[in-house]
């Protein structure tokens, strides 16, 4: 079923990438907190008509009850099942749950395998990073050859969030020639962060406030790109909240760092900061609306990121 799809994995940012894909071109996008809101309003939503009057897209995050995890909502899944077991619908939902696997056994999951789109985001390996550029770049109509593509991982990092940024980035300046050279990457690419952009994001989570505004005062001073500063704590934040989803769900500080593929020590510190769950995601969409603010236009990029850290 195209209008009716079911999104799963480790790695939030691809999640969220594949969310605003299907979602792209569309401007009435509605989002539910599934460990919050029940299913039965958003599909209640999902079967009025837009206000504007075109199709709508409803997101349904953190589906836990797909999964193995204990949750308090009272859904209602046999209104699930007879939704997606219709033929056809007039706007589009998107179910989008982070965990590695489903929980086969329950019959919901079984009805959903059966009659929506799935789709599960594997975490991209290292390896595969150069191949993911080159395909991104491709899919946009650039050419790129292997050898290039590598350079441009070397040079950008190996962040899955800033090498995206770094393509779009790339795109914009080259609007009319289509083929990626080296040279360009020189040109206008920026180059892996340096300490002070790491400080800044162990500041923001250990909300440090004094701390926060001497190392955006450096990084102003060096002047790094507000963008790559907004995506890495993009990353940052994306991290501590899968962290702390999969530690309510029951995983051990080992079994999270197999899962999401990263240094244990890495783990122990997100256990670590401060921030809850709902602000966790509060801080994701306020970064959502910065990037969206930014790349539309609406906003000045200095103006949005500093607007950020001062309501942190």
């Amino acid at each position: 079923m195209k209008d009716t799809y079911l999104i799963y994995g480790t790695d939030y940012s691809l999640i969220k990438r594949e969310i605003d894909n299907i979602a792209s071109g569309i401007t009435d996008v509605v989002k539910y907190d599934l460990s919050v809101d029940k299913i039965d309003e958003l599909l209640d939503d999902a079967s009025c008509i837009s206000l504007f009057g075109d199709k709508k897209v409803l997101v349904g995050e953190n589906a836990l009850f797909l999964t193995g995890a204990n949750t308090n909502v009272n859904h209602n899944l046999d209104y699930l099942e007879k939704y997606v077991s219709e033929t056809s619908h007039e706007n589009i939902v998107i179910i989008s749950v982070l965990s590695e696997k489903l929980d086969e056994r329950k019959k919901i999951v079984k009805t959903l395998k059966k009659n929506v789109t799935v789709i599960k985001k594997e975490v991209i390996d290292e390896k595969d990073l150069s191949g993911f550029v080159s395909s991104e770049f491709k899919a946009k109509g650039y050419d790129i050859d292997y050898k290039t593509a590598k350079y441009f991982t070397d040079y950008v990092g190996k962040n899955v969030d800033i090498l995206i940024a770094e393509i779009n980035k790339m795109i914009i300046y080259k609007d009319t020639d289509k083929k990626i050279t080296i040279e360009d990457i020189n040109n206008i690419s920026s180059k892996a962060f340096n300490d002070n952009v790491f400080d800044l994001c162990d500041a923001i989570m250990k909300k440090n406030f004094k701390k926060i505004f001497s190392c955006y005062n450096d990084l102003v001073s060096l002047k790094e790109e507000p963008i790559k500063i907004i995506a890495l704590i993009g990353i940052q934040f994306n991290l501590v909240y899968q962290v702390k989803l999969l530690a309510n769900e029951g995983k051990n500080s080992k079994d999270i760092a197999s899962i999401l593929a990263v240094h244990p020590y890495r783990v122990k510190l997100a256990l670590e900061t401060d921030y809850m769950l709902y602000e966790l995601e509060d801080v994701l969409k306020k970064l959502h609306e910065i990037d969206y603010s930014i790349k539309s236009g609406k906003e000045d990029k200095n103006t949005c990121l500093e607007n950020f850290l001062l309501h942190l």
